[in-house]
C-alpha cells in the first residue's frame, strides 16, 4: 500500500465555502478506496510581500500497490476495459476537486512525494 493525500481549501479565491465540494470528494475516496482519513489543516504562502493563510481540509487514502496487480491492470485489463490504476484515479480526483474548488493549483502528496499540480 501506498499513501496519497490532497489538501483543499474550505474556502475558493472568493470567500465562498466549498465543503459540499469536500463532502463529495470523501464519498467518491470512500467508494473507490474504501476509505479516507480527514484532518484539518491550516496552509500558508507568501506571495508579492504578503502572507496568505488558508484554513484546508486533508484527505488521505490508501493506494493498493501490488506490482503484479499493477501489470496485469495496465496491460491487459486496461486495453479491454479500460480501467485507471488507483494511482490515476486518485490524481483524476485530485484535479476534479481542485477545479471545483476554485483551486489555481493543488498540493498533493503520493507515496511519499509531494507535488504543485497548476490547474
Amino acid at each position: 500500500m501506498i499513501q496519497a493525500n490532497l489538501i483543499l481549501p474550505k474556502k475558493d479565491n472568493n470567500g465562498k465555502c466549498v465543503l459540499k465540494h469536500i463532502n463529495s470528494l470523501r464519498l467518491e475516496c470512500a467508494k473507490k478506496f474504501g476509505g479516507s482519513t480527514i484532518s484539518n489543516c491550516t496552509g500558508d504562502w507568501y506571495n508579492r510581500g504578503k502572507l496568505y493563510s488558508d484554513e484546508n481540509i486533508k484527505i488521505e487514502v490508501s493506494i493498493e500497490n501490488d506490482l503484479l496487480y499493477k501489470l496485469i491492470r495496465n496491460l491487459s485489463l486496461r486495453l479491454v476495459n479500460n480501467k485507471l490504476s488507483y494511482k490515476e484515479i486518485f490524481l483524476l480526483l485530485a484535479r476534479k476537486y481542485g477545479v471545483l474548488t476554485g483551486q489555481l493549483a493543488i498540493h498533493i502528496v503520493v507515496n511519499g512525494k509531494a507535488q504543485i499540480i497548476n490547474l
